[in-house]
């Protein structure tokens, strides 16, 4: 198979035009345990354009990862509904890929064997799963890695590895749940260059869960702040005005992330209070 071939089998499938990658549509979820009920979203409401990239941003319960997990079809919601590419979510599929904080890969096998095994997955076999490997590899700068083991790599690397083995299968959606959490900060640094150039070269919408605001100015289109449980969207931020490959000391970048940051600290004092019991517990972020 040819090289043009390879990134036409590969390239992100078309948009239908009006019609957004992903919708969610009066979104609640509530968690039971015996007799306690928890409420962790209420009607989220929310519309992603394919190719764009998303932050969600918010205090601890305030159900982000939840939103990823049902946008992955691993859990179902109270009500509303979840749409990709104007068609329903009813369970887990290919189209839309979870990256966690740990990469998940099989120690068992060296680094082109776990994304080989994504591919061979979702019914890719022969010449073309070792050529999709190798290029999606090298796009993450680890092909000279190839037979290494998973021991043998940083967690940066493995983290790579993992959003290697993600898009070499080509989702429509790309779901990343605080991929960078456990990072240096060093590394973590060079892991956003790379991520927005990958996101550049592949057209990827992407939906990215954060604690960190400088993280999702870093990387994100926009920015979806969330409420303390029961989790609604209290506020949306634009980084259009950003350019791209964006880094932490820009004047402008850095103004963002404090307005951002004003609008999350009354969210964070109300997750302390509710965890301690103390409203007079401050947390300054």
């Amino acid at each position: 198979m040819s090289t043009t071939e390879l990134q036409v089998r590969t390239s992100q499938p078309a948009a239908t035009p009006g019609i957004p990658r992903l919708s969610l549509e009066g979104i609640s979820k509530t968690f039971r345990s015996g007799n306690t009920r928890m409420t962790a979203l209420d009607n989220i409401n929310l519309e992603v354009t394919p190719g764009e990239f998303v932050c969600l941003v918010g205090p601890s319960g305030c159900g982000k990862s939840t939103i990823l997990n049902l946008v992955a079809g691993l859990e179902e919601p109270d009500s509303g509904k979840i749409l990709i590419n104007g068609q329903p979510v009813t369970g887990p599929h290919p189209d839309r890929l979870l990256l966690f904080q740990e990469p998940a890969l099989f120690p068992w096998l060296d680094v082109i064997g776990n994304i080989e095994f994504g591919l061979k997955s979702v019914g890719i076999n022969g010449k073309e799963r070792r050529e999709r490997a190798l290029e999606y590899l090298a796009k993450v700068h680890l092909h000279k890695f190839a037979k290494f083991r998973v021991h043998q790599l940083s967690g940066g690397m493995r983290q790579r590895v993992a959003i290697a083995r993600a898009l070499a299968i080509n989702p429509q959606v790309l779901l990343m749940d605080e991929p960078f959490s456990a990072l240096d900060a060093q590394t973590r640094d060079i892991l956003h260059t790379e991520l927005q150039q990958l996101w550049t070269e592949t057209g990827k919408t992407i939906l990215f869960v954060t604690h960190n605001v400088r993280e999702a100015v870093t990387l994100g289109d926009r920015i979806v702040l969330f409420t303390y449980r029961p989790g609604r969207i209290k506020a949306e931020f634009s980084t259009a005005h950003l350019p791209r490959p964006r880094h932490l000391e820009g004047q402008a970048q850095t103004k963002l992330v404090r307005e951002i940051m004003g609008e999350l600290q009354g969210e964070v004092q109300l997750a302390v209070a509710s965890e301690y019991g103390d409203a007079r517990l401050r947390v300054d972020l």
